[in-house]
């Protein structure tokens, strides 16, 4: 019986753990090569997470617009991101979101020089779901998100 039990409680543990990622909806665009996180199941959403590939294969990078991160008023933002032994903080200002003008968020805003992604493209690519730290708290599914990436990086490359 005590083994029963104890089986229950580690498969009702990992259930639970599991339930908790944020399901989020991975897409991918090649004009611009662009990643894009969106809750799922919502039709006019700001990003959870946007990667923007600029010249040169610099990125800009859009965060936590879905719960309205900062003031929108330029003040500092600090977020980690973390899957499996991977981990990631950046650091940038709180903006109006890309889709402010249709939800009224902010977003924290950085920009990465081409030789700064790799951690960040480590993070996304892990396979385990993202741990959200900092000024922003929260659990993302990844579903899809690897292949998204890995394309989205060797578009990015190429531009």
């Amino acid at each position: 019986m005590r083994l029963a039990f104890a089986g229950t409680l580690v498969l009702a543990l990992s259930v639970c753990s599991a339930a908790q990622a944020a399901e989020v909806r991975w897409t991918f665009t090649k004009q611009p090569a662009e990643v894009l996180g969106m809750p799922a199941g919502e039709e006019e959403a700001d990003d959870v997470l946007r990667l923007t590939c600029s010249k040169g294969g610099a990125v800009q990078i859009g965060l936590g617009g879905y719960k309205s991160l900062g003031k929108g008023k330029g003040e500092k933002l600090s977020v980690t991101l973390a899957s499996g032994t991977q981990s990631v903080t950046l650091n940038g200002k709180s903006v109006l979101s890309k889709n402010s003008e249709m939800t009224g968020a902010f977003e924290l805003r950085a920009d990465l020089a081409p030789g700064e992604t790799q951690s960040l493209l480590g993070v996304l690519t892990a396979g385990a779901p993202i741990r959200v730290s900092g000024g922003l708290k929260d659990t993302w599914s990844v579903k899809g998100l690897k292949a998204i990436v890995e394309r989205f990086s060797a578009g990015c490359v190429k531009s």
